[in-house]
C-alpha cells in the first residue's frame, strides 16, 4: 500500500511538470511556420532559370554603330564622301547657286555655249536647241533672279568613282518672253514668281580635279 502511494505521487508530480511544459512551448500548427534556427547553415540558393523574355544586360558601348540607310540622304552623302573625300556639303552647295544663276542667264541670253562646262553634253545640247528655237521665232527672254530662298541637297548616291548629288533651288525669278517686234508675250514685267528647280549634279572623283557639272533639271 506504500508502495503504490509513492507511485501515485510520481505520477502527479510528473503531470503537473508535464503540464507546465505544454503551457509554455504549447503546440504547433501544421500550416504554422517552424521557426527558424538561427545556428543553422544557410540553405544554398535554387538556380536561377534564364527568362527568354528578359532584357539582355547593357551592351558595350564600344560597339560600332548601324551603318546609315543607303536611301535615306545622310547615307547617301556618306557614300559621296567615302567615294569623294574631298567633297563638302556646304562649299558644294555654294558652288551649286553659282551655277544655277550663270545657266539660268545664259540661257536666257541664248549664250548657252558661256556655261558648256557646268553641263553634260547632253544637256548642253538639248538647251542649245531650245535657244535656237526661240531665236528662229524672233523671240527674246530675260531672267533674273531676284533671290534663291532655299539651296538643298535632298538626295545623294555614289556609282564606283562616279557620285552623283540632287539639289533643289526655290527662287524668286521675273522672267519675261518678247515677240519679235518686243511685245511681252509671257511672264510680267517687275513681278517675280517663286519657281523650284531640281537639278543633278556630277562628278568623276576618280578624276583630280574634276568638275561638278550638271546632268539634269527638271521643276
Amino acid at each position: 500500500m506504500h508502495v503504490d502511494l509513492d507511485i501515485l505521487v510520481y505520477a502527479v508530480i510528473a503531470a503537473l511538470l508535464l503540464g507546465r511544459l505544454w503551457a509554455v512551448l504549447g503546440t504547433r500548427n501544421d500550416d504554422e511556420p517552424q521557426r527558424p534556427n538561427p545556428f543553422a547553415p544557410p540553405p544554398p540558393k535554387p538556380a536561377q532559370e534564364e527568362d527568354p523574355f528578359a532584357l539582355p544586360p547593357p551592351v558595350s558601348s564600344r560597339m560600332q554603330p548601324a551603318a546609315l540607310p543607303p536611301a535615306s540622304l545622310a547615307g547617301g552623302l556618306a557614300q559621296v564622301k567615302a567615294a569623294d573625300p574631298s567633297f563638302e556639303e556646304k562649299p558644294f552647295l555654294q558652288n551649286a547657286r553659282d551655277a544655277f544663276a550663270d545657266v539660268v542667264s545664259a540661257y536666257a541670253s541664248g549664250n548657252v555655249n558661256s556655261v558648256a562646262k557646268l553641263l553634260s553634253p547632253a544637256l548642253l545640247a538639248h538647251f542649245q536647241q531650245a535657244a535656237d528655237a526661240r531665236s528662229a521665232e524672233g523671240q527674246t527672254a530675260q531672267s533674273r533672279i531676284a533671290r534663291i530662298k532655299e539651296c538643298e541637297a535632298i538626295a545623294a548616291r555614289a556609282e564606283g568613282k562616279q557620285v552623283f548629288v540632287t539639289v533643289r533651288f526655290v527662287s524668286d525669278q521675273e522672267n519675261i518672253l518678247r515677240d519679235r517686234s518686243g511685245t511681252v508675250i509671257g511672264g510680267v514685267e517687275g513681278k517675280a514668281e517663286e519657281v523650284t528647280d531640281i537639278w543633278v549634279f556630277t562628278r568623276d572623283a576618280q578624276t583630280p580635279d574634276a568638275p561638278w557639272i550638271v546632268v539634269e533639271t527638271r521643276g
